[in-house]
């Protein structure tokens, strides 16, 4: 064994003399970045596995420099170990020891024996490119802000791919899972992460108290348009369209008015005078009654018959009409 890693290194250093002699004189060192998250896929870790090349590193010296294998792997497939940055700077000045290179270096790196790693540059372009869509849905001045995601993510050799699962996004802190797939459409995994929206929208804000009490019909006068920052809005917003509405809820000055707060304006009003339709198999009779309740098409409703001041329950067929049945 250390004959074999005698010959090793002997070798090792040629290749290195070999790249320093190949630098011309006052050259700028070349440089390595070393990475925080990396898999070795055999039993000495290479030098290509676990840092990577910046600025003019010409692709030949690399070549070489990479292939270099530094210290033994984590033991077992599938086991991690945490080293100082100390102890990497170390390990790297000690097997490139003849290298024309200097080195930037995390605090500190995890290394993994098998299967493979995402970096942090990577999840973070998979999380937008699925929020992206889901965020352009929300209409109005949506845009991402901001996604945090993990440092990286280890995948053992079982993985099949990695997706992004989504409930429901959200103006405000909006949160996510990244879900490693297994065969079988197995999960092996499931990582959370958080993203930021911002999301400004034109939402209609009452300009005086809207009050339920009197049943009257909201007006277009009774609200403006204003633009709001929908994070600060809970709920879904009242969209008037071209329908008629009255208040279910009060709504007061100044405040944004809410789906739940608005009703349709019913057809049929309490207190109306309408015309009642009693439709039999064989008798067809038509009187005049009161309203006691309000109904919209379709619904039911009490109605008094003022002759004998009896009360019936009838469904709503238009603005003035009720059939009993």
């Amino acid at each position: 064994m250390n004959m074999r890693m005698s010959r090793w290194t002997t070798a090792a250093g040629l290749c290195l003399f070999a790249l320093a002699l190949a630098l011309p004189a006052r050259a700028a060192l070349w440089r390595l970045s070393v990475k925080e998250a990396a898999c070795a896929a055999g039993e000495r870790v290479l030098l290509s596995e676990i840092a990577e090349p910046q600025g003019e590193f010409p692709p030949d010296a690399w070549a070489a420099l990479g292939a270099t294998r530094l210290w033994y792997a984590p033991e077992s497939v599938g086991k991690k170990s945490v080293i100082p940055a100390a102890k990497v700077l170390e390990g790297l000045r000690y097997y490139l020891r003849d290298a024309p290179v200097e080195f930037a270096l995390p605090n500190q790196l995890t290394l993994a024996r098998g299967g493979r790693v995402m970096s942090h540059e990577e999840l973070r372009a998979l999380a937008v490119e699925q929020l992206t869509p889901k965020v352009a849905a929300l209409g109005g001045e949506a845009r991402l802000v901001n996604v945090t995601v993990p440092d990286s993510l280890f995948l053992d050799d079982r993985a099949t791919g990695v997706t992004v699962d989504v409930p429901e996004v959200t103006a405000g802190r909006t949160t996510f899972r990244f879900v490693v797939n297994g065969p079988q459409a197995r999960i092996l995994q499931q990582v959370p992460a958080e993203a930021a929206v911002e999301c400004f929208a034109r939402v209609p804000v009452a300009i005086k108290p809207i009050l339920p009490r009197d049943g009257a019909a909201v007006e277009q006068t009774h609200y403006i348009w204003e633009r709001r920052n929908m994070a600060n809005i809970k709920g879904r917003v009242f969209d008037p369209g071209d329908g008629k509405w009255r208040a279910r809820r009060g709504v007061g000055a100044g405040q944004v008015i809410m789906a739940d707060e608005m009703e349709p304006m019913p057809l049929v009003l309490r207190g109306d005078q309408v015309k009642v339709v009693y439709e039999g198999r064989s008798v067809k009779l038509t009187l005049l009654g009161e309203a006691l309740s309000d109904g919209a098409p379709g619904g039911k409703i009490t109605v008094k018959n003022p002759r004998g001041n009896r009360e019936l329950t009838a469904v709503v067929r238009d603005k003035n009409t009720v059939v009993v049945q």
